[in-house]
């Protein structure tokens, strides 16, 4: 005696195997960027690097107790900020502003390293930022400034200097 299932479950199978599709999820996903915000930064170019002042609604949110910020000089405000907790284990999170795009950046050394001057870098770029000296220029409340300079360099060609201020504080 035969089961009334049988003879469906063996369409469904032959079906199955006729359709030539795997029945696996291996292939990688394509991702198509919907607008200008999802792409990354051009790497590559031999174009200029340009920092511009990051706009009021344009800060990312950064973690971490204490910050600095990197202004270039001529522009009223910083292209450059960075956030840390206090402790040399602890990671630095920053956004920096190339041409018209905010950018994360990242590094480590805590606060301690951030006042100090830094290395950090995020897609395509690693920063630099050295103090001219290391007493400030100026002091304004709890924040200390120095003047400084910022390497800006791409990861596959192109770099360029930055003078400006670097100020630090709560």
């Amino acid at each position: 005696m035969r089961s009334p299932l049988a003879a469906p479950l063996g369409a469904l199978f032959l079906l199955a195997a006729c359709s030539g599709q795997t029945q696996t999820n291996d292939q990688p996903a394509k991702t198509e960027a919907a607008n200008d915000e999802n792409k990354l930064p051009d790497t590559g170019s031999g174009d200029p690097i340009e920092l511009a002042a990051i706009e009021k609604g344009e800060m990312l949110r950064l973690d971490g107790e204490l910050g600095c910020a990197f202004t270039v000089n001529g522009q009223s405000a910083p292209a450059f900020v960075a956030k840390a907790n206090v402790g040399d284990d602890q990671l630095a999170a920053g956004a920096i502003k190339v041409g018209g795009t905010v950018q994360r950046v990242a590094g480590s050394g805590g606060f301690g390293a951030l006042e100090k001057g830094l290395e950090m870098s995020g897609p395509g770029l690693k920063l630099t930022l050295d103090h001219a000296s290391d007493k400030p220029v100026r002091t304004e409340g709890e924040q200390k400034i120095y003047e400084a300079k910022l390497n800006v360099n791409r990861t596959y060609g192109g770099q360029q200097d930055f003078e400006g201020e670097w100020s630090c504080g709560a």
